[in-house]
Order: C-alpha cells, then structure tokens, then sequence
C-alpha cells in the first residue's frame, strides 16, 4: 500500500460517518479511527451499583494509555476473560490489560478510579507508546 493509498483512504474516511475502519491488502493492513466522532456518540453508562453515568454529569473523563510499544492482550492468557470490560469499575493502581513487548507480557496499570467508559482497543491489536486504550469516567 503506498502513500497515496493511504491519503485516499484516510479522505474518504473523514468524509464518512464511520467510526473506525480497516483496509487489508496484501500482506499489509491499516487502521483509522474517528476519535472525535467516538467522543461526540458516547452511550449512557449505568454503574454497578446502579446509578446512572453520562458526558453530562459533572465528572471529569481521562484515558488510560499505553506504557509501552507491543501488541494489547485484555486478559492474562486465551483461556481467561478479559481483565476489565466496558462499564466496570476500576481503581488505580489496577492492571486493566497487558502489553506483549517482545516476549514479555507487561501489565498496564490505571492511574484513576472510575468506570470504563470505552474500550478504545481491542484484543491483539498493535499499540504505540501513548496510544489510548481505554477511556474512564473519574467520579
């Protein structure tokens, strides 16, 4: 896939009301996300205990990033569920995924309390330092 590929890709997408989208050719792949449009469409989150959460109430939102380069693996092992999934309750200091950086498995750990708003990533998916990977309302 060559550059102007990609350039024409990325137009049409921002044209579109798509919120991500991935085009294969080849042997080669690539992945664009719509993060405005994911921010503007965010649905209402109901808490474990019941109470109701949304964009509106006067809770702050932050993002948990990666902390290294690697591949974003959501539970310990492929026999086990994910650590955390959208809607649960998080503290910091708790490890929401891990990151596979050669042959180690490094865990990502939250640096807020609060509940998953959005799963930004998704299982086996290549990260960048930095790069979000999931969202949390900080109440």
């Amino acid at each position: 896939m060559d550059i102007k590929q990609v350039e024409r890709v990325v137009k049409l997408f921002e044209r579109s009301q798509l919120q991500e989208m991935t085009v294969v050719e080849g042997g080669q792949s690539i992945k664009v996300v719509n993060a405005i449009y994911s921010q503007r469409h965010r649905p209402q989150l109901v808490a474990d205990n019941g109470e109701n959460i949304s964009e509106n109430d006067s809770n702050e939102s932050a993002q948990v990033r990666a902390t290294h380069v690697g591949i974003v693996h959501l539970s310990a092992d492929a026999v086990t569920d994910n650590l955390i999934k959208k809607g649960d309750r998080i503290e910091k200091g708790q490890t929401v995924c891990f990151i596979e950086e050669l042959t180690r498995l490094l865990p990502v750990v939250s640096e807020h309390d609060g509940i998953v708003s959005d799963m930004v990533v998704e299982d086996g998916i290549g990260v960048e330092y930095g790069q979000p990977i999931l969202d949390v309302i900080i109440h």
